[in-house]
């Protein structure tokens, strides 16, 4: 494989509209992409010969909770451990700043028919025996 490069917090906008529309989620709007990436915890973006093809956010309060956000790599590119790189970086970024003596939860929405690649992780499906199902509400303006 090819020498990846990976940049910590330096994702733009059109990097990352870039590889949304790359894996079919569609065009974003780029100001509200900029909203959300000044308000992302922490961020990682994959270089290869000049070109980001693939990135990774955390979103969340900082210290309670976490989200694993748009982890995603350019469809010529998956199946190459690009993935697993990503979640190592935002898993290692988690571990180093989560509170000890606390109890830290990191949460995740799987795309379709990727969840055995978080369970890889320690993720667990839901609903299972304790919890329900995750839910999502879209709001279109």
């Amino acid at each position: 494989m090819k020498t990846l490069i990976i940049y910590e917090n330096k994702l733009t906008a059109q990097e990352f509209v870039n590889l949304t529309e790359a894996v079919g989620w569609g065009c974003p709007n780029l100001k509200q992409i900029e909203t959300a990436l000044k308000n992302t915890i922490y961020s990682i973006s994959v270089e290869i010969d000049g070109k980001i093809i693939g990135m990774g956010r955390i979103v969340g309060d900082g210290a309670r909770i976490f989200y694993i956000q748009d982890v995603v790599v350019e469809p010529n590119y998956q199946g190459m451990g690009i993935g697993i790189k990503i979640m190592e970086c935002l898993m290692a970024y988690i571990e180093k700043v989560a509170m000890s003596a606390c109890n830290t939860m990191v949460g995740l929405m799987s795309a379709k028919g990727k969840e055995r690649f978080y369970e890889k992780f320690g993720f667990q499906k839901r609903p299972n025996e304790f919890q329900g199902n995750g839910m999502i509400l879209r709001i279109s303006k």
